[in-house]
């Protein structure tokens, strides 16, 4: 096959782009932009935000701007209240469609009732509202508005962030508090969450994960106001805490100890089994249940902050107090089989509820070289998982067994590991009961699972890319570069790779590991897997040393480009 010249390609594609429209690059010289006219978005102007349908779309639409000259012209729609007086910050603003220029404009009803909750407008309320069609053509802009009226729905939240907090200071990964229902369903302005707090430290509650979000903290008599001083515990320690945001009230319950009691518990009603704190609203620990019969959760060794079932669910939990003033029907939870579980109960923002998942009697763990000790969890009955994944070498000896000083039943396969293509390489072998270790045929990051039932082994490790590509080319991602990185002992992985400024940048192990950079512009920093931006950070075409070292979990890492 011949290969076209690519530039007689380039030059061809200059003068058929030059047909259809002049370039932005001519001289300005003396011509005028006319201004676009708006049109109604229905008959009256007016919209009730339909809550059932929260990925519909909001057309606007409006009469084009003409260049003198027929240069390009883009739009920008604009979104504000009625007599703003910084047309700088609007509520919301978005291109049209077709890449700015079209005459028309979409927004979804989710996007456009989160902006107005984010910018303090209150639900079931007329609001009356601007909207701005705004015609970029070169150093002209001309301009048409219009207005209208807009009526949210409730789908408010609030999230705390702040040094005391879990998440710290970063209000782009604020705590999401639960907002309440009452027996009826119905919404209540009522929010809770059950998070760790660092006393002497402040914190915000905000109405959204945003720097924009509204910030709220105290005023001088204890209340909840816009830009009020940071909220603050005397203690460190767990605390559920509650907000009226009607009373603009918040209060903290602090909770020293979580824990079962009941009929299947040993002691039955006479002492409880403590969960343990995992953080961001969770406990976790296994318990053995040895009978059967009804059992509730309780706090501080004490008949208060009693948690039951919500009645009619399998899982659901409430407060107990809660459920008696709103009308929430609950009952204790029942315990049909004696047994070890593993007991997780959730309390955060999203769920409220309580998982039990039967437990084998021993645990299991993987020995390296005889002193590496790494704990598995048990995520089956008789299953076992690696939490982390084992930077192995060649030269390791790996054995399996139930205590983590090796004193206990030894597992063990015939075969070494070995190499495969792929992505996510994997593969599975038969287990037995054996002192004889077993090694890897390479170095790399190694996720192990165990089935004692089955008598099965698993395993898996990555093998990580360098995608590049260019979107605005021909092709665009479809047409992009894939380029296998070399693993280095430990966490380490390495590639040499010519890169472009027109391009951009993921490392990927399609699609369990994608990084995205935390700063898109920098030649170096932090990632975050299934997170973060494409990386635009290459300003001059070159060879490139690249280099990531990646979490025990391929949850973050760092990277560095080095130019050759």
């Amino acid at each position: 096959m011949k290969k076209l010249n690519t530039l007689t390609v380039l030059m061809a594609l200059i003068m058929v782009w030059g047909c259809e429209e002049k370039s932005n690059l001519q001289p300005e010289g003396n011509w005028e932009l006319s201004a676009p006219t708006t049109l109604p978005l229905n008959d009256d102007n007016s919209l009730v935000l339909d809550e059932s349908n929260p990925h519909g779309s909001i057309v606007f639409n409006w009469n084009e701007a003409v260049s003198s000259e027929d240069y390009g012209v883009y739009y920008t729609v604009m979104i504000d209240s009625l007599n703003a007086s910084d047309a700088s910050a609007p509520i919301l603003s978005f291109k049209s469609l077709e890449s700015g220029k079209s005459t028309s404009a979409s927004v979804t009803t989710m996007e456009l009732n989160d902006a107005l909750y984010m910018a303090g407008f209150k639900p079931g309320e007329a609001l009356e509202l601007k909207w701005t069609v705004v015609a970029n053509c070169l150093s002209k802009s001309t301009s048409a508005e219009d207005e209208m009226t807009i009526t949210r729905y409730d789908d408010d939240k609030l999230f705390i962030s702040g040094a005391a907090t879990e998440v710290g200071n970063n209000v782009n990964s604020a705590i999401l508090m639960r907002r309440l229902f009452n027996g009826s369903g119905e919404k209540l302005n009522l929010y809770e969450s059950y998070t760790e707090l660092k006393a002497g430290e402040g914190f915000m509650v905000y109405n959204g994960r945003s720097t924009n979000a509204i910030a709220y903290g105290l005023s001088s008599e204890g209340l909840l106001v816009r830009d009020g001083e940071a909220i603050t515990v005397d203690e460190d320690g767990i605390y559920r805490i509650n907000i009226d945001f009607d009373a603009m009230t918040i209060s903290f319950y602090k909770i020293d100890r979580l824990a079962l009691i009941g009929a299947p518990l040993e002691g039955g009603w006479g002492s409880d089994e403590a969960l343990t704190y995992q953080g961001m609203g969770v406990w976790q620990s296994d318990i053995s249940f040895v009978g059967t019969g009804g059992y509730i959760i309780r706090a501080n060794n004490n008949w208060e902050g009693i948690i039951k079932q919500v009645s009619g669910t399998s899982n659901e939990v409430v407060r107990e107090d809660f459920g008696n003033e709103q009308g929430v029907a609950f009952e204790d939870f029942q315990q049909s089989e004696v047994g070890y579980y593993t007991v997780t109960l959730t309390l955060t923002g999203d769920e409220y509820t309580i998982y039990l998942e039967k437990a084998p009697d021993q645990r299991m763990y993987l020995i390296v070289n005889s002193s590496d000790v790494y704990e598995m969890s048990m995520v089956g009955d008789g299953v076992f998982k690696t939490d982390k994944y084992l930077v192995l070498q060649t030269s390791d000896e790996v054995l399996i067994n139930t205590e983590s000083d090796g004193s206990g039943t030894s597992y063990s396969i015939s075969e070494t590991i070995g190499e495969g293509s792929g992505d996510k390489v994997e593969g599975s072998a038969s287990m037995s009961e054996s002192t004889t270790a077993f090694a890897v045929s390479l170095d790399q990051m190694f996720g192990f699972t165990v089935d004692i039932n089955n008598n099965e082994l698993t395993w898996h490790y990555y093998t990580m890319k360098l995608f590049h590509w260019d979107d605005d080319a021909d092709g665009g991602w479809d047409a992009r570069t894939e380029t296998e990185m070399t693993y280095v002992h430990p966490y380490t992985f390495t590639v040499t790779a010519d890169c472009y400024a027109t391009h951009e940048s993921k490392f990927n192990s399609p699609w369990d590991v994608s990084f995205g950079a935390d700063d898109e512009t920098a030649l170096s920093g932090t990632m975050t897997n299934q997170g973060g931006s494409n990386f635009r950070n290459i300003s001059s075409d070159g060879t490139y040393d690249i280099t990531i070292v990646v979490a025990d979990d391929y949850s973050t890492g760092n990277y560095e480009f080095v130019m050759q």
